[in-house]
């Protein structure tokens, strides 16, 4: 019996092993810069043990290195053998992630090479650290990290603090090609990460550190440069864009934690990812991660899903936040998507205060009869770290003691101006009116605000960096937390919605169309450009304007919403289109019939603007126009009539034959068993019994079972 014959590309594999090898027999000869080894915590040092064999490992070892892979993750390729609820779970996760990430534009699955596994879906392998890469990057996305790579104008670095067996390196420098990758980690582990690189990527330069060398020199000429950990002191050399750790800080020392926190941050490296718990539960030589790495970065949570990645495979794979929140089963010490800016303020933050530079935004705040909370809402605007704006109050003929705050706040404060509506005119000319005011002295940027909400300081500094560092987004808006009227917060959970990495307008148009998580009422209140708003009709007089200057400003550009709570939006009751019929429009005017849904009014205004003929503020064909124009139609109606009181009629009408069918054939059904019963009980199924077998000559199967005798009886 002869083995299988080594192919190339195993060849090819096991000499990237062997030179691997000899760099990690160097470095582990080598001593670091202080003149001793650097010593990993106790629960490193168990794990290093597992795997000494890889030093001397045979071709077929590194044929199926992949699998080996197992003794650093925990994930064994036979677990993807079967189908079964396990696939069904781990594709339910896969398809949530997918919504969050605007699509599968970040996924990509295990390469085939060293023995790559998983479960097959649509044509790929993924197994639960591919699928845990795609949580990572589109976590990454939606903190907006990625926008950075995605640009051609220079070559960026990333620098990751133990890449394991290198599968995430994979992943991004697949993505992001134009991006120099640096893995710090224990020698040993190189073993995995950089004999999986080099065997997926033939042709890369690759480097290693060398004593007395300078790893960084001509770094954008480098694909991976391979950094030891005691010798981590190194990066104070890099220039990097990102640090990045998963699953790993969790793991080690307080003091190695605070190092590598300290040494990113001394690069001037601005941005940081984390996927970690604040300590594992197997390493008692660290209290808090975050708590760590917050000493340098300005740590947010940007959340996802409502478990972690490790219940990839569970019932449970696929639940949202809110609703794990609900349910209790939220684990607030397990694993956290945290990103991370580098504190006192990048050259952008820096920008972004002085008055000189910054560009102008208008706040709109109009303003009816709610002056118990007006105070409250004017100094929670002037007190935001952004400061170059200009706030203008329209008071839409409030009865209260609205005026006089007003006016109190305009003789305090230079940026403030009011305006007051002798009678009221409604919300449309309202708003409208506030738009105009604001943006009157050249404002790049304009928002609306409320009269009883309240902002974080740091609402305007943070959609202001949002649309300067992505141009082709034409609204930033943030998480909203909604609290009662005494101020205290509410569990109602945020909807999550974005637009954000998506070029393509027909496919911005479709999300838009399709997505249940359109929140107008939220989205509406963030930062908007506003040339775009101007081109879009500001606020048109129709029925839910809100939605219908989102969606002509989807047309334009993205929608951006930063994962973090920066809004404080107070609820009162709910909404509806019958309360906006007497709210919108001036008293004494013809409001729309109620006859006239919202869709409709939105499908004529667009086709009066779009529809009839070319839009010089918008290029694209009538053709096209009008197939947007029945495509939004028809997703609005659909939904307008799901909530409606008609749909529940009609449901509740055809319900009722149902419930009398499922009610009759209940009773039918008792009262033959009944009969059956009785019948037995007085004596006349047995007779029955006895004539059909006297007629027919066969013996009675039913009284016996299966296996046994009529009588009953064992032989």
């Amino acid at each position: 019996m002869t083995s299988d014959p080594i192919s190339p590309s195993d060849q090819a594999a096991y000499a990237a092993y062997r030179r691997v090898r000899e760099e990690v027999l160097r470095m582990k000869g080598a001593r670091d810069v202080e003149g001793r080894e650097a010593a990993p915590s106790r629960y490193w040092a168990d794990e290093l043990e597992h795997i000494d064999y890889l030093i001397d490992a045979s071709p077929l070892v590194i044929r199926k290195l992949r699998h080996h892979a197992c003794h650093v993750t925990g994930v064994r390729p036979y677990d993807y053998r079967g189908a079964g609820e396990q696939r069904t779970y781990f594709e339910r996760r896969l398809r949530a992630l997918a919504a969050l990430a605007g699509g599968t534009g970040l996924l990509l699955g295990d390469h085939d090479a060293l023995g790559g596994f998983g479960f097959e879906i649509d044509g790929r392998r993924h197994n639960v650290d591919t699928l845990k890469f795609f949580e990572v990057l589109t976590g990454m996305h939606r903190a907006g990290l990625l926008e950075p790579f995605r640009t051609a104008d220079r070559r960026r670095m990333v620098v990751e603090i133990g890449a394991g067996w290198g599968g995430f390196a994979y992943q991004f420098k697949t993505l992001f090609p134009r991006t120099t990758y640096v893995i710090v980690d224990f020698p040993e582990l190189f073993l995995f990460s950089a004999t999986y690189l080099m065997s997926v990527f033939p042709g890369a330069d690759v480097r290693f550190w060398r004593e007395g060398g300078r790893a960084f020199d001509r770094w954008q000429d480098a694909d991976v440069i391979f950094v030891p950990s005691q010798h981590a002191e190194g990066l104070r050399e890099a220039q990097p864009d990102l640090l990045v750790n998963l699953v790993s800080f969790q793991e080690m020392t307080a003091t190695q934690v605070e190092t590598y926190a300290e040494l990113a941050a001394a690069a001037g490296c601005p941005a940081l990812y984390s996927l970690n718990r604040d300590r594992s539960p197997h390493n008692d030589e660290i209290d808090s991660v975050s708590a760590i790495v917050s000493r340098h970065y300005d740590l947010r949570e940007i959340p996802l899903l409502g478990s972690g990645y490790l219940k990839a495979t569970k019932k449970d794979s696929a639940v949202g936040v809110d609703e794990a929140r609900r349910a209790g089963r939220r684990d607030e010490a397990g694993y956290r998507h945290l990103a991370g800016t580098l504190k006192h303020g990048t050259q952008h933050q820096s920008a972004l205060r002085s008055t000189d530079v910054a560009p102008l935004v208008g706040i709109g705040m109009t303003l009816r009869n709610r002056a118990e909370y007006l105070t409250e809402a004017i100094d929670s605007l002037l007190a935001q770290s952004y400061r170059q704006f200009e706030l203008v109050m329209i008071d839409d003929g409030s009865t209260d003691g609205t005026e006089a705050i007003a006016r109190a706040y305009e003789q305090r404060d230079p940026r403030v101006r009011y305006v007051r509506f002798p009678d009221r005119r409604g919300m449309v000319a309202a708003w409208r009116s506030a738009f105009e005011q604001a943006t009157a002295h050249g404002a790049r940027y304009f928002a609306w605000a409320s009269d009883h909400d309240r902002w974080h300081p740091r609402w305007l500094e943070t959609l202001v960096g949002t649309l300067q560092q992505y141009p082709d987004v034409v609204l930033a808006y943030p998480l909203t937390q909604r609290i009662d009227p005494g101020g205290a917060p509410l569990a109602k959970p945020a909807r999550q919605f974005e637009t954000f990495g998506i070029s393509d307008r027909d496919a911005r148009w479709r999300l838009f169309n399709r997505s249940d998580a359109v929140a107008a009422g939220d989205m509406v209140y963030g930062l908007m450009q506003v040339p775009a708003m101007r081109e879009a009709g500001v606020f048109r007089e129709v029925l839910c304007p809100d939605r219908l200057l989102l969606a002509e400003l989807t047309l334009r550009g993205q929608i951006r919403q930063v994962p973090e709570v920066r809004w404080y939006r107070r609820q009162f009751t709910e909404g509806s289109v019958e309360r906006q019929r007497s709210t919108l429009f001036a008293p004494g005017t013809q409001p729309p019939s109620r006859l006239t849904p919202p869709w409709y009014m939105h499908a004529r205004s667009l086709w009066a603007t779009y529809g009839r003929q070319p839009n010089p503020a918008l290029p694209m064909s009538p053709g096209t126009a009008r197939r947007l124009i029945a495509t939004y139609a028809a997703a609005y109606a659909w939904r307008h009539y799901a909530k409606s009181s008609v749909q529940r009629g009609v449901l509740s009408a055809l319900g009722w034959p149902r419930w009398i069918y499922k009610r009759a054939k209940h009773g039918a059904l008792l009262g033959v068993y009944g009969v059956l019963v009785a019948a037995r009980h007085v004596g006349i199924t047995p007779l029955v019994e006895k004539i059909c077998e006297r007629f027919t000559g066969r013996p009675r199967p039913w009284r016996g079972h299966a296996g046994l005798p009529s009588s009953g009886r064992r032989p």
